[in-house]
């Protein structure tokens, strides 16, 4: 945190702290393999996006990097997940700015959870009728619609939640991005559909090309859920995953999810020589 090493049990943040009072910073999930943040460029540079939306500073990317290795190493952790936070710091109680504060830096890392379960059976998701998320394109920390989703998806028996735009238009899950297969073919919404620019969404369409699928960003709808091959979801920590059903209602499998998580996974591991 701010370039120590604490433990987050015990780690702290000033009481007057605009991430805190406010939901003012920003925030990135990544996947390390080996030690190594995969894709770090790709989500520096979201969040360096994030900082000129939300007139954030964000500090050098290196600075960063370093900071997220020395985690790792401390914690004597390969396979990982991290947490990257920047918070506005400390400032008055109102939403008075203060352009002097320092942010606080906050690195987080973990033992990455045993996903193979999720896998194999597949998600299964809730439809949540109120919207996307305020600034979608962007991970701020006001993230208290994901989180309620998340929790609206539990009580519901679900494991997530699927956000819906106007006539039931599927826009992303409250972690990951969505794919519909067909045939040879994936649908995906459109990025100005008021979702995230995920990471990973970009480096599956990417193996699904190189696989032969035909890819399109248009609008995708609950009945397209339905009606599809396979549903896929995609995300830093999960990778490629599957949807098991929506609503209570079953969805199709295919191993498309498979398929292209075996070629995400061969990607990464050719990209940081794993």
């Amino acid at each position: 945190m701010n370039g120590e090493l604490v433990d987050a049990a015990t780690a702290t943040v000033p009481a007057l702290d605009r991430g805190l009072l406010s939901g003012y910073g920003l925030f990135e999930t990544m996947r390390a393999y080996g030690r190594k943040p995969w894709a770090f460029d790709d989500h520096y540079a979201r969040l360096l996006t994030g900082g000129e939306l939300i007139a954030l500073d964000v500090p050098a990317g290196p600075a960063i990097r370093d900071a997220i290795t020395q985690a790792l190493s401390a914690n004597e952790l390969d396979d990982a997940g991290v947490r990257l936070t920047i918070t506005g710091g400390a400032g008055p109680p109102d939403v008075q700015a203060d352009p002097d504060s320092p942010p606080n830096v906050i690195v987080i890392v973990w033992p990455l959870h045993d996903y193979s379960d999720l896998y194999e059976h597949g998600a299964k998701l809730a439809t949540l009728p109120q919207g996307a998320r305020p600034l979608a394109d962007v991970k701020t920390t006001s993230y208290a619609v994901s989180v309620a989703g998340r929790v609206f998806a539990r009580r519901a028996g679900a494991d997530d939640a699927v956000f819906l735009g106007g006539h039931k238009r599927v826009l992303e899950a409250t972690g990951s991005n969505l794919f519909i297969a067909s045939g040879e073919a994936l649908r995906t919404p459109p990025l100005d559909d008021a979702i995230l620019p995920g990471v990973t969404r970009r480096y599956v369409m990417d193996v699904a090309r190189d696989l032969g699928y035909a890819i399109t960003e248009e609008h995708v709808y609950v009945d397209d859920l339905l009606a599809a091959d396979e549903v896929v979801l995609t995300s830093s920590l999960r990778e490629v995953y599957p949807a098991a059903s929506i609503d209570g209602q079953p969805l199709n499998r295919s191993g498309v999810a498979d398929r292209l998580r075996e070629a995400y996974s061969a990607l990464v591991r050719r990209t940081l020589g794993a």
